[in-house]
Protein backbone atom coordinates (compact mmCIF):
# COMPACT_ATOMS: atom_id res chain seq x y z
CA UNK A 1 0.00 0.00 0.00
CA UNK A 2 2.94 2.43 1.06
CA UNK A 3 4.84 1.30 -1.93
CA UNK A 4 1.95 2.28 -4.14
CA UNK A 5 1.53 5.33 -2.47
CA UNK A 6 5.33 6.54 -3.35
CA UNK A 7 4.84 5.07 -6.99
CA UNK A 8 1.18 7.54 -7.63
CA UNK A 9 3.45 10.58 -5.58
CA UNK A 10 6.46 10.23 -7.60
CA UNK A 11 4.39 10.06 -10.87
CA UNK A 12 2.45 12.48 -10.22
CA UNK A 13 5.71 14.60 -9.55
CA UNK A 14 7.35 13.47 -13.01
CA UNK A 15 4.03 14.34 -14.80
CA UNK A 16 4.29 17.66 -13.66
CA UNK A 17 7.90 18.28 -14.36
CA UNK A 18 7.24 16.95 -18.19
CA UNK A 19 4.05 19.16 -18.62
CA UNK A 20 5.67 22.37 -17.02
CA UNK A 21 9.22 22.20 -17.49
CA UNK A 22 9.97 21.42 -20.43
CA UNK A 23 11.21 24.74 -21.58
CA UNK A 24 13.63 25.54 -19.60
CA UNK A 25 15.11 22.21 -19.92
CA UNK A 26 15.51 23.11 -23.18
CA UNK A 27 16.57 26.39 -22.84
CA UNK A 28 19.36 24.70 -20.46
CA UNK A 29 20.05 22.10 -23.28
CA UNK A 30 20.63 25.36 -25.44
CA UNK A 31 23.25 27.04 -23.01
CA UNK A 32 25.02 24.00 -23.35
CA UNK A 33 24.65 23.25 -27.03
CA UNK A 34 26.06 26.94 -27.51
CA UNK A 35 28.68 26.34 -24.85
CA UNK A 36 30.00 23.30 -26.48
CA UNK A 37 30.25 25.01 -29.57
CA UNK A 38 32.57 28.15 -28.47
CA UNK A 39 34.71 25.61 -26.74
CA UNK A 40 32.88 25.93 -23.49
CA UNK A 41 32.56 23.61 -20.56
CA UNK A 42 29.97 22.09 -18.53
CA UNK A 43 30.53 22.02 -15.20
CA UNK A 44 28.06 20.49 -11.96
CA UNK A 45 27.65 21.35 -8.48
CA UNK A 46 25.72 19.75 -5.74
CA UNK A 47 27.00 19.25 -2.27
CA UNK A 48 23.97 16.98 -1.39
CA UNK A 49 22.82 13.35 -2.37
CA UNK A 50 22.92 13.84 -6.47
CA UNK A 51 26.51 15.31 -6.06
CA UNK A 52 27.67 12.26 -8.66
CA UNK A 53 24.61 11.25 -10.50
CA UNK A 54 25.52 12.76 -13.97
CA UNK A 55 29.73 11.88 -13.64
CA UNK A 56 31.04 9.48 -15.39
CA UNK A 57 27.69 7.62 -15.91
CA UNK A 58 26.86 5.34 -19.22
CA UNK A 59 24.65 7.41 -21.79
CA UNK A 60 25.89 10.91 -20.14
CA UNK A 61 28.52 13.16 -21.73
CA UNK A 62 31.91 13.21 -21.24
CA UNK A 63 31.98 17.11 -20.91
CA UNK A 64 30.34 16.86 -17.30
CA UNK A 65 32.53 18.01 -15.06
CA UNK A 66 31.84 18.49 -11.26
CA UNK A 67 33.14 21.08 -9.12
CA UNK A 68 34.06 20.05 -5.79
CA UNK A 69 36.11 21.93 -3.09
CA UNK A 70 36.58 22.19 0.65
CA UNK A 71 39.10 23.81 2.94
CA UNK A 72 40.78 22.35 6.04
CA UNK A 73 43.89 23.50 7.72
CA UNK A 74 45.12 21.17 10.09
CA UNK A 75 48.00 22.97 12.53
CA UNK A 76 49.12 23.93 15.97
CA UNK A 77 50.65 26.54 18.01
CA UNK A 78 52.56 26.38 20.38
CA UNK A 79 50.98 26.71 23.95
CA UNK A 80 52.17 29.48 24.60
CA UNK A 81 51.44 31.68 21.62
CA UNK A 82 48.28 30.05 20.94
CA UNK A 83 46.05 33.32 21.24
CA UNK A 84 48.01 35.40 19.39
CA UNK A 85 47.95 33.19 16.31
CA UNK A 86 44.39 32.14 16.65
CA UNK A 87 43.67 35.50 16.44
CA UNK A 88 45.26 36.22 13.04
CA UNK A 89 44.47 33.18 11.82
CA UNK A 90 40.64 32.84 12.86
CA UNK A 91 38.74 34.15 10.17
CA UNK A 92 40.96 32.47 7.29
CA UNK A 93 40.61 29.09 9.73
CA UNK A 94 36.66 28.97 10.02
CA UNK A 95 35.67 30.40 6.50
CA UNK A 96 31.98 31.57 6.02
CA UNK A 97 30.09 29.05 3.51
CA UNK A 98 29.94 32.73 1.03
CA UNK A 99 33.68 32.94 1.59
CA UNK A 100 34.49 29.17 0.92
CA UNK A 101 32.15 29.00 -2.30
CA UNK A 102 33.67 32.60 -3.55
CA UNK A 103 37.24 31.29 -3.14
CA UNK A 104 36.58 27.57 -5.11
CA UNK A 105 34.76 29.31 -7.87
CA UNK A 106 37.94 31.74 -8.34
CA UNK A 107 40.57 28.67 -8.49
CA UNK A 108 38.20 26.31 -10.51
CA UNK A 109 38.62 26.22 -14.48
CA UNK A 110 35.19 27.83 -14.52
CA UNK A 111 35.63 30.39 -17.54
CA UNK A 112 33.22 32.66 -19.53
CA UNK A 113 31.06 31.20 -21.91
CA UNK A 114 30.62 27.69 -19.29
CA UNK A 115 27.70 26.48 -18.35
CA UNK A 116 27.06 25.55 -14.43
CA UNK A 117 24.24 23.40 -13.47
CA UNK A 118 23.73 23.78 -9.58
CA UNK A 119 21.56 21.77 -7.59
CA UNK A 120 20.13 21.87 -4.28
CA UNK A 121 16.65 21.04 -3.17
CA UNK A 122 15.37 23.70 -0.87
CA UNK A 123 17.70 26.46 -2.57
CA UNK A 124 18.20 28.57 0.26
CA UNK A 125 21.96 27.19 1.24
CA UNK A 126 24.32 29.87 1.10
CA UNK A 127 26.94 27.87 -0.86
CA UNK A 128 25.21 26.92 -4.14
CA UNK A 129 23.58 30.51 -4.30
CA UNK A 130 27.22 31.96 -3.80
CA UNK A 131 28.68 29.13 -6.49
CA UNK A 132 26.14 30.00 -8.79
CA UNK A 133 26.66 34.27 -8.49
CA UNK A 134 30.30 33.89 -8.58
CA UNK A 135 29.97 32.06 -11.45
CA UNK A 136 28.25 34.44 -13.39
CA UNK A 137 30.38 37.02 -12.34
CA UNK A 138 33.20 34.83 -14.01
CA UNK A 139 31.04 35.09 -16.83
CA UNK A 140 29.40 31.55 -16.76
CA UNK A 141 25.63 30.78 -17.50
CA UNK A 142 23.72 29.19 -14.58
CA UNK A 143 21.15 26.69 -14.74
CA UNK A 144 19.74 26.02 -11.36
CA UNK A 145 17.61 23.26 -10.54
CA UNK A 146 15.47 23.66 -7.03
CA UNK A 147 12.04 22.70 -5.27
CA UNK A 148 10.39 26.21 -6.07
CA UNK A 149 7.41 25.63 -3.69
CA UNK A 150 9.91 24.91 -0.98
CA UNK A 151 12.02 27.78 -1.71
CA UNK A 152 8.88 30.18 -1.22
CA UNK A 153 8.49 28.46 1.85
CA UNK A 154 11.48 29.17 3.65
CA UNK A 155 13.83 31.91 3.85
CA UNK A 156 17.36 32.60 1.92
CA UNK A 157 20.83 32.20 4.31
CA UNK A 158 22.57 34.17 1.98
CA UNK A 159 23.89 37.70 2.92
CA UNK A 160 22.07 39.08 -0.11
CA UNK A 161 18.75 37.22 0.81
CA UNK A 162 18.00 35.86 -2.45
CA UNK A 163 17.32 31.86 -3.30
CA UNK A 164 18.63 30.07 -6.07
CA UNK A 165 15.72 30.24 -7.64
CA UNK A 166 16.11 34.21 -7.84
CA UNK A 167 19.62 34.42 -9.28
CA UNK A 168 19.90 31.31 -12.29
CA UNK A 169 19.64 32.18 -15.64
CA UNK A 170 17.64 29.25 -16.13
CA UNK A 171 15.73 27.63 -13.30
CA UNK A 172 14.17 24.46 -13.40
CA UNK A 173 12.00 23.14 -11.10
CA UNK A 174 12.28 19.65 -9.90
CA UNK A 175 8.24 20.04 -8.77
CA UNK A 176 8.79 18.04 -4.46
CA UNK A 177 6.82 19.51 -1.84
CA UNK A 178 8.65 21.72 1.17
CA UNK A 179 10.41 19.78 3.08
CA UNK A 180 10.85 16.99 0.11
CA UNK A 181 9.17 13.98 1.61
CA UNK A 182 5.64 13.49 0.34
CA UNK A 183 4.27 10.53 2.37
CA UNK A 184 2.01 10.68 5.57
CA UNK A 185 2.15 7.82 7.64
CA UNK A 186 0.41 6.27 11.31
CA UNK A 187 3.03 6.32 14.01
CA UNK A 188 5.79 8.48 12.23
CA UNK A 189 5.80 11.99 13.80
CA UNK A 190 7.31 13.57 10.39
CA UNK A 191 7.31 13.04 6.19
CA UNK A 192 8.49 9.87 4.68
CA UNK A 193 9.96 9.04 1.03
CA UNK A 194 11.50 12.30 -0.49
CA UNK A 195 10.92 12.83 -4.22
CA UNK A 196 13.92 15.03 -5.01
CA UNK A 197 15.94 13.01 -5.67
CA UNK A 198 13.94 10.67 -8.59
CA UNK A 199 13.00 14.41 -9.94
CA UNK A 200 16.42 15.24 -10.15
CA UNK A 201 17.64 12.39 -12.08
CA UNK A 202 14.40 12.91 -14.35
CA UNK A 203 15.37 15.95 -15.30
CA UNK A 204 18.75 15.83 -15.48
CA UNK A 205 18.99 13.16 -17.91
CA UNK A 206 16.74 14.76 -20.06
CA UNK A 207 18.59 17.76 -20.25
CA UNK A 208 21.30 15.21 -21.23
CA UNK A 209 19.16 14.06 -24.25
CA UNK A 210 18.20 17.52 -25.19
CA UNK A 211 21.89 18.56 -25.16
CA UNK A 212 23.20 16.25 -27.54
CA UNK A 213 20.01 16.47 -29.58
CA UNK A 214 20.84 20.12 -30.04
CA UNK A 215 24.38 19.36 -30.25
CA UNK A 216 23.95 17.37 -33.00
CA UNK A 217 21.79 19.81 -34.74
CA UNK A 218 24.89 22.17 -34.67
CA UNK A 219 26.67 20.09 -36.22
CA UNK A 220 28.50 18.94 -33.38
CA UNK A 221 30.05 15.40 -32.27
CA UNK A 222 29.34 14.67 -28.16
CA UNK A 223 31.48 12.21 -26.51
CA UNK A 224 29.31 9.64 -24.81
CA UNK A 225 29.92 7.44 -22.07
CA UNK A 226 29.58 3.54 -22.49
CA UNK A 227 28.72 1.17 -19.75
CA UNK A 228 31.68 -0.65 -18.72
CA UNK A 229 30.72 -3.31 -18.37
CA UNK A 230 29.73 -4.74 -21.68
CA UNK A 231 32.70 -5.78 -23.98
CA UNK A 232 34.74 -2.96 -24.88
CA UNK A 233 33.56 -0.17 -22.42
CA UNK A 234 36.80 0.71 -20.76
CA UNK A 235 38.58 0.94 -24.09
CA UNK A 236 35.55 2.94 -25.72
CA UNK A 237 35.43 5.32 -22.75
CA UNK A 238 39.20 5.93 -22.73
CA UNK A 239 38.74 6.82 -26.94
CA UNK A 240 35.93 8.75 -26.07
CA UNK A 241 37.61 10.75 -23.30
CA UNK A 242 40.92 11.62 -25.78
CA UNK A 243 38.57 12.61 -27.92
CA UNK A 244 36.97 15.03 -25.52
CA UNK A 245 40.66 16.35 -24.39
CA UNK A 246 40.98 17.06 -28.65
CA UNK A 247 37.56 18.60 -29.27
CA UNK A 248 35.75 20.03 -25.96
CA UNK A 249 32.27 18.35 -26.79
Amino acid sequence: MSAERWFERCNEILESIRTTQLEPIRQAARLIAEAAQSGGALHFYDTGHCSREPIHRAGGLCMFRRLHFDFTIETHAGPRRADQVGQRHEELRHPTDEQLAQVGVQRSDLAPGDVIIVNSVSGKAPLPIEVALAAQRLGAKVVGITSITYSRAVQSQHSSGKRLCEVADVMIDNCSVGGDAVLNMEGVDTGVAPTSGVAFCYIIWAIVAESVAQMRALGLHPHVYRSINVPGGEEFNARAEAAYRETGV
